[in-house]
């Protein structure tokens, strides 16, 4: 159980996110509120992305990992690091086409170049992803609150939607921008303190430092997904459509690859840390055991108000996304759609939200499951980049028939990292049937033509 001083900077981080959210949505015009207006400078971008990508569910994940393998677990920063870099350079095109196109989602990308029916397709599939995503963020505080305080599951879970909706439904993306630099800061700076008041008493041991220690079977997946993640994550492609300009998009990913490395070192020292002051507890509860055993008060309320900070500014940017997805590419379009639309969303999807955190069971299951189903928009993606051309038929099978495969191999081997291959092989495959669906399509055409 926290101490009372613990509860009050809890309770005074709840209530500085939802007066920054209030404040930021006065005098605020429709373009703020759904976009920013594009004008996200660099140090915005880098805390915004930054501190979106950092979400409970990939620190306890993470952390659960390293307690398991050691550092070998940091291959998966790595290859998110590489994967921003890459992701980059595709980036800085999209941001281009979209200025040019008024791209303001995923789907505007896939429905403007390959027609309503794969826009909607994609929306769709990304909506599905992003819900289930910011599903996982509720989880992961509810079930924080839960084993630290007594508060009910139930009741946490209203707590947490509960304050993403208060600001999110008042500002929009302005608000999630401006508590996102907000919890970018608590993030990094309370992770830095409990970095060093842990380390105080650490003991080196080599075994804890191989990087290869936890075999191909985990790290070839760790690094496939922090290469192609990038390229499937709906809110890059937001702030990279978000950007004031290319230079400014340029800045903010190096500096964020650079801000998100150093993330991980730090965490896989606080993770080893855990590991050997306490070596036999449950490793997907490690990094909340170890903060309430090795911190004194004070200390553990900075601690749970770093994992808060990385749970809100994830699920505000998800539930803002699912619900622009929802009003924006999957409803019915309609002209006017826009703030007051986009609003009746956030409702939606935080009532479904909080239905769905309290039915849900595991976040490691639907961590990798979710790491499966971005893996076959992530080749999709890749695969619009290398070839414009591509036929829309292609894209549709290859979405549908990688969504099949990723979800029969959960069914078959479980929900294990290598859902994350499969989600690869799947969307590959898919491709390949729906290149071929599409010539016997187009050879149909011809000879249809032919005759008449």
């Amino acid at each position: 159980m926290v101490a009372t001083i613990d509860v009050i900077l809890i309770a005074a981080y709840f209530i500085a996110i939802a007066l920054i959210g209030y404040f930021s949505s006065r005098r605020e015009s429709s373009g703020d509120y759904l976009i920013a207006s594009k004008k996200l400078g660099v140090w915005q971008n880098v805390s915004t992305i930054t501190s979106t990508k950092i979400t409970a569910s990939i620190i306890i994940t993470f952390v659960a990992l390293v307690y398991v393998f050691g550092i070998s677990a940091i291959w998966a920063f790595i290859g998110t690091a590489f994967g921003y870099i890459l992701f980059l350079l595709f980036a800085i095109k999209l941001k281009r086409e979209g200025d040019k196109n008024n791209y303001h989602s995923i789907a505007d990308y896939f429905r403007h170049r390959y027609g309503e029916g794969t826009g909607r397709i994609v929306g769709i599939f990304i909506f599905l992803t992003i819900f289930l995503n910011f599903t996982i963020q509720l989880i992961g505080g509810a079930k924080i609150l839960n084993s630290l305080t007594g508060l009910s599951f139930s009741l946490a879970v209203l707590l947490a939607g509960g304050v993403v909706l208060f600001y999110l439904y008042l500002g929009g993306f302005k608000a999630v921008i401006k508590t996102d630099i907000v919890q970018f800061v608590a993030i990094i700076l309370l992770f830095c303190v409990l970095g060093v008041f842990l380390f105080s008493n650490f003991t080196f041991e080599a075994a804890q430092w191989d990087m290869v220690s936890a075999g191909p079977g985990l790290i070839i997946p760790l690094i496939l997904i922090g290469l192609l993640f990038p390229f499937s994550a709906p809110d890059l492609w937001q702030r990279a459509l978000a950007a004031k300009s290319t230079r400014a998009l340029k800045k903010s990913f190096f500096v964020t690859t650079a801000i998100y490395m150093v993330f991980g070192l730090l965490l896989s020292l606080i993770a080893i840390i855990i590991r050997l002051k306490l070596p036999n507890i449950e490793a997907d509860v490690a990094l909340v055991e170890g903060f309430a055993h090795l911190l004194p008060s004070g200390l553990l309320g900075a601690g749970l108000v770093a994992l808060f900070a990385a749970i809100m500014s994830s699920a505000d940017s998800y539930a803002f996304i699912s619900a622009g997805i929802l009003v924006h590419d999957i409803l019915p379009r309609k002209r006017g759609r826009s703030v007051g639309a986009l609003r009746g969303g956030i409702l939606v999807v935080m009532l479904l939200g909080v239905i769905s955190a309290m039915a849900f069971k595991s976040i490691l299951d639907a961590s990798f499951l979710l790491g499966g189903l971005f893996m076959v928009v992530s080749v999709i993606v890749v695969a619009t980049w290398i070839k414009k051309e591509i036929k829309a038929t292609t894209l549709n099978v290859g979405v549908l028939v990688g969504l099949l495969i990723t979800v029969s191999a959960a069914l078959v081997v479980g929900m294990t990292p290598t859902l994350v291959v499969a989600g690869v092989c799947g969307g590959l495959v898919g491709l390949g049937i729906g290149a071929m669906t599409s010539k016997i399509a187009y050879r149909k055409t011809r000879e249809f033509t032919y005759f008449r």
